[in-house]
Parts: C-alpha cells; sequence; structure tokens
C-alpha cells in the first residue's frame, strides 16, 4: 500500500515538470491522432483502434495521475474533432479509468530491453523477453479489457443505445478477446521503445 501511495505522490508531482507536461501533451496528440485517423468503426457501439498505446506510454512515463488526467482529456479532445454522438461522460470516464490503470502497472517499472549480444549469439525467449513486465502488461490489459471495455463499455452502450445489456456483451467480449493477445504484444513493445528512446534522450542505462 506504501509503494501505490508513493506511485500516485510521484505521479502528482510530474505536474510541477514541465518536460512532463509537454511530454504528456505530445502523446495526448498522438492519441487523439491515432484515435481520428487509425480506427474503425464497426458500429456505433463497436470500434477498432490503437490509440490506447499513447496512454500507456503515458501512464509508463507520468503515473496513475497523470495517466487518469490525459486519458479524459484525450477522449474530450477526440470527441471535439470527431463526433460520432452526442457526449457522453461514461466513455471519458471509461478513458480516464483505462489511463488510471496503465499508471498503476507501468509507473516506475523497470522494463529490460535486451539487445543482441556482440557474439552475435540468438538469445533465448527468456533473455529477449522480460518476463516480469510482461506478466504486468498481461494483468493490466485484461483488467482494462474486462472492467473497462466489456462491462463498463457494455453498460455505456445499453444506456445510450437502449438495446440491454446482454445485447451488446457478446459482441464486445468477442471482440476484445481476440483484440486482447494483439493488444499485450503491442504494449510490451511500445513501452520497451519508449524506454529506449528516454534512455537516449536523459542517457538512462
Amino acid at each position: 500500500m506504501s509503494i501505490l501511495l508513493k506511485n500516485f505522490a510521484l505521479s502528482a508531482k510530474e505536474f510541477k515538470s514541465i518536460k512532463s507536461i509537454v511530454a504528456a501533451a505530445l502523446l495526448v496528440a498522438l492519441h487523439t491522432v491515432l484515435a481520428v485517423f487509425v480506427s474503425i468503426n464497426v458500429t456505433p457501439a463497436l470500434r477498432i483502434s490503437v490509440s490506447f498505446l499513447a496512454n500507456c506510454a503515458i501512464g509508463y512515463m507520468f503515473g496513475p495521475v497523470m495517466g487518469f488526467l490525459c486519458g479524459g482529456l484525450g477522449d474530450i479532445i477526440q470527441l471535439i474533432l470527431k463526433p460520432i454522438g452526442p457526449y457522453f461522460p461514461g466513455w471519458t470516464l471509461s478513458a480516464a479509468l483505462a489511463g488510471l490503470i496503465y499508471g498503476l502497472f507501468f509507473y516506475g517499472c523497470n522494463i529490460r530491453v535486451s539487445e543482441k549480444k556482440s557474439s552475435g549469439k540468438k538469445l533465448s525467449f527468456l533473455e529477449a523477453i522480460d518476463v516480469r513486465f510482461l506478466i504486468r502488461v498481461i494483468l493490466a490489459l485484461t483488467i482494462d479489457t474486462l472492467l473497462v471495455n466489456v462491462l463498463l463499455g457494455t453498460y455505456w452502450c445499453s444506456i445510450m443505445y437502449g438495446k440491454g445489456f446482454m445485447f451488446y456483451l457478446t459482441m464486445r467480449f468477442t471482440k476484445n478477446m481476440i483484440q486482447l493477445p494483439i493488444n499485450i504484444f503491442l504494449t510490451y513493445n511500445v513501452i520497451g521503445l519508449v524506454k529506449i528512446i528516454n534512455n537516449k534522450i536523459y542517457g538512462h542505462d
């Protein structure tokens, strides 16, 4: 519990850093671009998008507090630029909760990014993968998928479109379960890339 509270406190302090605010704003902008231009609306109640990756990066770099606020802000900006219906605060809450979850699981984690050995010898699977962080990614994405996308998302759809919770549940559950392994793979690799870029900019090990 003390570690959790410490991460919340450290995340809140990120707002005191102009560098952190600028970087978070750029990632929110990236989220908006991905949501507007790299997303597919299968039905009014079902959309496929990779914009969540920007929120994962925010959670990893700046923690749960910044992740929560940026997640909600990104949803509002997206609606302003590409409205697909009337504003519904439930979707903003879902986006904010997703950012919070990413921050809780990823912030402060020292993901190990393995590079090829100088000898040219191929790395084994366990050498190439940070198993502990992969488990974190699996847990975070699974919780986000089941709690936010499936349960809350289905509930919001039932409120907005009035066809009942069970009408949307099967469709949303199936889509999200199919997409979950892909999202886990993308998230693990994107955060690894974020760490490499961050190391090159700030000279961290």
